[in-house]
């Protein structure tokens, strides 16, 4: 019975890998769309979302406005703010709103927030962008122009960078970052025309996002968010010609609290959205299906140790005479480990240099801050990532 739940185990790490593999190879392939013409755009508001941000949020506004038209606005929302960063937001030309609710917290109330205040004078597309983001030149009215155009959510490229100095593990974490946002992202929609909304540059249509209610206290609102147009029916699309950018925390405490909140949220929104998903792509829905099983991926390192471990039972339970996992589990193993390595050759080597790759051993064993009390209570609530920068 044990050599049994084993194999099984050993198969179902199998099939992730494959699907893994699948979105990898894809990736290869997937193109950045053309541009969409930007003359009948029209009117562009911009949501930041922002807790505590007072040291950031002014370059971002700034960053904002560069890209925007007269009649556009930018609304930077200070949520349950205490340091001033409604002032700083005003006075770097920002339409600025305060929130206060001790009550509710979370991210989606504060874009919920947003939302009802544009509804006055409800623009043709809002684009919501994170406090601690820089967007490329032109990414914001490329995203709204695609979402205006599409009657769907667009998703521009956002990706991570290692602070100056930070260390070969906050490279890792940044390739780990790239490989979901860039890699298998890319690969999923080249495939089945669908991709996750991952938190900053996500652009909506006006009649899309203006019925949609954004208020909750998930910590990984955007994967909740991505599962809810994917079934009304509007699912994501990713523009990889719009590029926004933020940094990782300097902080190994802040560290801690991002990589909790990606990993431990989106292991939660799994555990109680998949069997819905699935029962969707029952009804003949592929584009349900594939998220289910995007869904089923455990982040990068968790999955490889995953692997690890599995290799090491099966080793055990091999010697004992029960071998039928071993074959699956080394198989499951060699690919994983030679797409992550195509992977790296074909994008990642700017991002995690060869004299990093020994980042990997001290960013696996800080795996256990991220799964352990610590990251618990932070993926129970939004508050302000510790950057180490004196905000």
């Amino acid at each position: 019975m044990i050599g049994f739940l084993l194999f099984l185990v050993a198969l179902a790490v199998f099939l992730l890998t494959l699907f893994l593999a699948l979105e990898i190879v894809a990736s290869f392939i997937a193109a950045k769309p053309p541009g969409v013409p930007t003359a009948g755009r029209g009117r562009i508001a911009v949501v930041i979302p922002a807790h505590n941000e007072r040291e950031g949020v002014a370059a971002t506004v700034t960053a904002a406005r560069a890209a925007l038209s007269e009649g556009d606005r930018v609304v930077v929302v200070a949520d349950n703010c205490n340091d001033g960063t409604a002032a700083a937001a005003a006075e770097a030309g920002a339409e600025a709103i305060e929130r206060r609710d001790d009550a509710r917290r979370g991210k989606g109330y504060a874009l919920q927030f947003g939302v009802d205040h544009l509804r006055s004078d409800p623009p043709e597309t809002v684009v919501f962008i994170d406090a601690d983001c820089k967007p490329a030149a032109g990414a914001i009215e490329r995203v709204a122009a695609r979402a205006n155009y599409l009657k769907r959510p667009v998703q521009a490229l956002y990706l991570m960078s290692a602070p100056q100095g930070a260390g070969s593990r906050s490279a890792v974490s940044a390739f780990a970052w790239l490989i979901m946002n860039r890699v298998r992202m890319s690969g999923l929609q080249q495939l089945f025309g669908v991709t996750r909304l991952t938190g900053s540059g996500m652009a909506f249509p006006w009649d899309l996002i203006g019925k949609t209610d954004l208020a909750s206290g998930e910590i990984v609102e955007d994967l909740a968010l991505t599962i809810r147009m994917i079934e009304a029916g509007a699912p994501p699309f990713l523009d990889l010609g719009a590029v926004v950018t933020s940094e990782l925390a300097r902080s190994q405490s802040g560290a801690t609290t991002q990589r909790a909140r990606w990993e431990r949220g989106s292991l939660a929104i799994a555990a109680r959205k998949v069997t819905g998903l699935f029962r969707k792509a029952a009804g003949g829905d592929i584009r349900s299906f594939a998220m289910g099983l995007d869904l089923l991926l455990p982040p990068l390192t968790l999955f490889a140790l995953l692997i690890a471990a599995l290799l090491a039972l099966s080793l055990a339970a091999a010697s004992f005479g029960y071998g039928g996992a071993l074959s699956l589990t080394i198989l499951s193993a060699t690919i994983f480990t030679l797409c992550i390595a195509f992977a790296w050759a074909a994008y990642g080597r700017e991002t995690l240099p060869a004299s990093a790759l020994l980042g990997i051993i001290p960013y696996l064993l800080g795996k256990a801050r991220v799964y352990g009390g610590e990251g618990r209570r932070s993926a129970e609530r939004w508050t302000r990532t510790d950057r180490g920068d004196g905000g």
